[in-house]
């Protein structure tokens, strides 16, 4: 079934006139007289009492005339959820993060859902040396990390710089120095 014979249909039940209908949408009274007749034809019931003065609709034509202007409703709201989407107003965004890079990415969640209270954040728990490759293959929006990934494929964003203490013993061989490089580290 096509939305346009149910909305053909509903301009005439509306009108109350085959012709005033053909004027709203723009089409001749025939072509509307013919949508009216194939949209009876396929659901195999007649939707318009023609006989009096007045058309009115039958208890089928009842029925079908709520269902269009539910189906009305239905495409103003899709329309709406694509128009938001669009504007990253509404929908999902979904980051990778591991269990200490979730804690740096909080602040930045807080910071974005008072900026769109509609879309839903969903932060998924990842590896950090896979979330790259989820990026490219799009299972995921943001990604965060503790390294460059060094992909052209990829821009990278720092926000936060974190400093980290090498602890030793003071008998250890580098307790005595004040830093080490992480190549030494590596070592």
């Amino acid at each position: 079934m096509e939305l346009y014979s149910l909305r053909v249909f509903q301009t005439v039940a509306t009108e109350k006139s085959f012709s005033r209908a053909a004027e709203k949408i723009l089409r001749t009274q025939p072509a509307v007289s013919l949508a009216i007749q194939r949209l009876e034809h396929e659901l195999k019931e007649k939707l318009i009492d023609r006989s009096g003065k007045e058309l009115l609709l039958t208890d089928a034509g009842k029925i079908v005339f709520d269902f269009s202007r539910r189906f009305d409703h239905l495409a103003m709201e899709m329309n709406i959820a694509l128009a938001e989407m669009r504007d990253n107003s509404s929908g999902v965004l979904v980051v990778g993060a591991n269990e200490s890079t979730s804690l740096y990415l909080l602040h930045h969640i807080v910071n974005y859902r008072r900026l769109y209270p509609k879309v839903k954040v969903k932060v998924r728990r990842s590896l950090s040396s896979n979330i790259p490759s989820q990026l490219i293959d799009g299972e995921l929006e943001l990604g965060v990390i503790s390294f460059d990934p060094q992909d052209d494929r990829l821009q990278a964003e720092v926000i936060f710089t974190d400093h980290l203490a090498f602890v030793v013993s003071p008998e250890h061989r580098l307790g005595d120095r004040e830093s080490v490089s992480i190549t030494e580290l590596g070592e």
